[in-house]
């Protein structure tokens, strides 16, 4: 059975679809994932709110709250629409502050208004929790020496 040029046409365009979708899928296999650490996001979630420490207004439970913004100095990069950043780039929000002001307008305002590096901050944590360390030592530390300067 002889295909006319139009059934030809057709079958060489979807063969050409399902390779490019073959292909997307590979490259998304190889891209890296997210780093998890369930432990330091419990960690977190044991400390007081960061912004709280600084301004009042906290109200509901703490949450491990991701930073989204890119800092190129810190090696942070923002990992794109709807993807958390790996688990290690995390700092103690009260539920207010973390949906009310540092997801509902400029991220970056919102730490710039508290005077805080949340890149800086959140290593130090993570080094805290890796060391076994108190955060909470590490939170009034922090925030006493930006108060300080």
């Amino acid at each position: 059975m002889k295909l006319s040029r139009a059934e030809e046409a057709l079958i060489t365009r979807k063969r050409r679809q399902a390779a490019a979708r073959a292909s997307r899928k590979a490259e998304r296999r190889t891209r890296p994932g997210r780093q998890r650490d369930p432990g330091f996001l419990a960690f977190l979630r044991r400390l007081p709110c960061v912004a709280g420490m600084v301004e009042a207004g906290c109200s509901g439970p703490i949450e491990a709250a991701h930073i989204r913004f890119s800092d190129a100095r810190a090696g942070r990069i923002n990992p794109g629409m709807q993807a958390k950043p790996d688990d290690r780039w995390a700092t103690p929000l009260c539920r207010h502050h973390h949906q009310h002001d540092q997801h509902a307008g400029s991220e970056r305002a919102f730490w710039e208004r508290l005077g805080v590096d949340p890149g800086a901050l959140s290593t130090e944590l993570f080094h805290a929790y890796l060391a076994g360390r108190d955060g909470r030592a590490v939170l009034r530390d922090y925030v006493g020496a930006r108060r300080a300067a």
